[in-house]
């Protein structure tokens, strides 16, 4: 199948895959949700697929998902598709089982193929690959995860771009792929559509700018803390150019702080108390906070304040004046005017 074709129903065996395939468009997230989540990734599992690549997807995404230490899919959700029945084993050996059926690819903002071990890329089910085109007909962003990459390389949705590959894999994938560009230095390569990234610790790098992107500092930032990803020197032998600034939050110091703010949504804290927690003067917290998140402490307070607003206008019953104490604003009029501010449309919006 080349990269231009609709997947054809004719070919795959499998009882109701074509009524699968043929309603694939039309049809809705097949799960019971209270609002979208900001950042929401399907998954697709090769055969010996290595187990820290789908840690590294899920685990950022799970500690961004929701406040403090719990684990509620809010903020972030991601879905392991297959079959009825469906379970692939790791590398490792460990069997994941599929927790949802095809959705939809149209209800997620990113898919991501977790390759394996090289011999078996083609021991996939044919629905795997097809899901992957279907995908790509309408806009989805790709993910080609560890030998993902060999697996969009081989559906034919690499062709114009580059791919970031895994030194161990680089001379493979120039065997098997000889007009494909690609890179073994960086951590991950975003190229129209096409995400690509070689797999280990880089993974934590990509998770942590989707995460950035969709969900704000606030969310990477927890992640960052969470994972506890505090030596980025040793976290990769990649270039570090395309990485996020929040996951090189090496100073404890500041890590206080994001623990400290988080820990009450961003309530009845000050920057001054965050830099006295920090054991810094205010001036030095504020130099070195900016210097690690990209925002000052009373606008990552702010933001994280927000965040919490949008939850509740989004998750509950609350009234906007209600909201607006819960979350440290005078009135609702101040909270509509910093929610509109962030968010480009009043809280009403969003209920």
């Amino acid at each position: 199948m080349n990269s231009d074709d609709v997947p054809t129903l004719s070919a795959p065996t499998e009882t109701g895959y074509v009524e699968w395939l043929d309603g694939i468009w039309s049809r809705r997230l097949q799960a019971s949700r209270e609002r979208r989540p900001d950042l929401s990734v399907g998954i697709l599992l090769w055969p010996t697929f290595p187990m820290m690549s789908l840690t590294g997807i899920v685990e950022p995404l799970r500690h961004a998902a929701d406040f403090a230490d719990n684990s509620r899919p809010l903020h972030c959700r991601w879905s392991i598709m297959g079959g009825p029945g469906h379970a692939v084993a790791a590398s490792c050996g460990i069997r994941v089982h599929a927790d949802s059926p095809y959705i939809n690819p149209t209800d997620f903002d990113y898919i991501v193929a977790i390759g394996g071990l090289l011999p078996h890329l083609r021991a996939a089910s044919r629905q795997h690959r097809d899901y992957l085109q279907v995908a790509a007909a309408a806009n989805v962003p790709i993910i080609g995860a560890c030998t993902g990459v060999f697996v969009l390389a081989q559906e034919g949705l690499l062709e114009g771009r580059k791919a970031s590959v895994h030194p161990f894999h680089a001379e493979d994938f120039r065997v098997a792929f000889p007009r494909i560009a690609f890179s073994s230095r960086d951590d991950f390569l975003v190229d129209n559509g096409r995400i690509t990234v070689p797999g280990g610790v880089s993974i934590l790098s990509l998770m942590t700018e989707l995460i950035r992107q969709h969900c704000g500092p606030d969310r990477a930032a927890k992640a960052v803390h969470q994972l506890s990803l505090t030596e980025h020197k040793t976290m990769s032998a990649f270039d570090h150019g395309r990485a996020s600034v929040f996951r090189h939050v090496g100073d404890t110091r500041i890590q206080r702080a994001l623990v400290l703010i988080e820990s009450r949504k961003g309530q009845d804290v000050s920057p001054e108390e965050a830099a006295r927690v920090a054991g810094l003067s205010p001036r030095q917290f504020t130099r070195l906070f900016r210097q690690h998140i990209g925002v000052t402490p009373k606008r990552f307070i702010l933001e994280t304040r927000l965040r919490y607003a949008r939850f509740l206008v989004e998750n509950g019953a609350m009234s906007m004046t209600e909201i607006a104490f819960e979350t440290g604003f005078s009135d609702s009029a101040h909270l509509a005017t910093a929610f509109k501010q962030k968010y480009g449309h009043p809280p009403t919006t969003f209920r």
